[in-house]
C-alpha cells in the first residue's frame, strides 16, 4: 500500500481512474501500452479538473505504485518532491 494513504476516502474521479488503471495493468503489465493509457488518463485529468490536477495526478502515481507498476511513485507539484520511498 502507498506510504501516503492510510485509508483512502471515496472519490468518484479516483475510483474510475483506479478501475481503468487496474484494467490496463492486467492487459499490458508495465509495457508501453500501459504507459500510453496512463498518459492519456493524465491528460484527461488535466483537461477536466484544471484546479485539482496535481492532487489527482499524484493519486494516479500512488495507484500505479499500489498496483506494482512502479516501485516508488514520483510525485509532482511539491517544492521538495521526492519519491514515496518506503
Amino acid at each position: 500500500m502507498c506510504a501516503h494513504a492510510a485509508s483512502p476516502t471515496p472519490d468518484p474521479i479516483l475510483d474510475a481512474i483506479r478501475t481503468r488503471l487496474r484494467n490496463q495493468y492486467r492487459l499490458h503489465r508495465r509495457g508501453a501500452l500501459f504507459w500510453t493509457a496512463y498518459q492519456g488518463m493524465q491528460l484527461e485529468l488535466v483537461r477536466d479538473h484544471p484546479h485539482d490536477h496535481v492532487r489527482l495526478c499524484n493519486a494516479m502515481a500512488d495507484i500505479a505504485e499500489d498496483l506494482g507498476v512502479v516501485e516508488h511513485a514520483q510525485l509532482i507539484g511539491h517544492r521538495n518532491a521526492v519519491s514515496t520511498l518506503r
